[in-house]
């Protein structure tokens, strides 16, 4: 979308100098959790099966699934993709998705009504510390 937007080589889909094949083979090799935007195109590239409904779902050889920042207390939806691979299936999660009270990015053409206060940068980018937690949790739970 950035790159759609804004233009520029930096911004340009998969422009990620082999980052996430790299976070991808060490989560396939060593175990642990890889978190990305949800709607990532990197997941295609990588033959990631996109996430569908609520939980858990089988891909490649990890798990693939979608949670809400929202849920662990981000005060944006922030959908996000995670891919799980361990020595045994992985935990549930707060598959609630709650929504936010405020957005990330610029107001859209909905109208002043129905758009939502923006969120900072810095907030827009935080990660909340219950879904670090969580994230941390899943990343010991690979290795059991």
């Amino acid at each position: 979308m950035n790159f759609a937007r804004w233009g520029g080589e930096h911004n340009r889909p998969g422009n990620d100098a082999g980052c996430f094949a790299a976070a991808l083979a060490a989560v396939n090799r060593w175990g642990g959790v890889l978190e990305h935007p949800a709607k990532t195109r990197a997941w295609a590239a990588h033959d990631l099966a996109k996430p569908t409904g609520t939980g858990w779902q089988r891909s490649g050889l990890g798990w693939v699934c979608e949670v809400w920042q929202s849920a662990y207390g981000h005060r944006a939806n922030k959908a996000t993709w995670l891919y799980y691979k361990g020595r045994s299936a992985p935990p549930e999660l707060r598959w609630e998705r709650p929504t936010g009270t405020h957005q990330i990015g610029f107001h859209d053409q909905r109208g002043k009504a129905a758009n939502k206060p923006t969120l900072s940068k810095r907030e827009a980018n935080a990660t909340p510390l219950a879904f670090r937690d969580e994230l941390l949790r899943l990343a010991l739970h690979s290795a059991t």
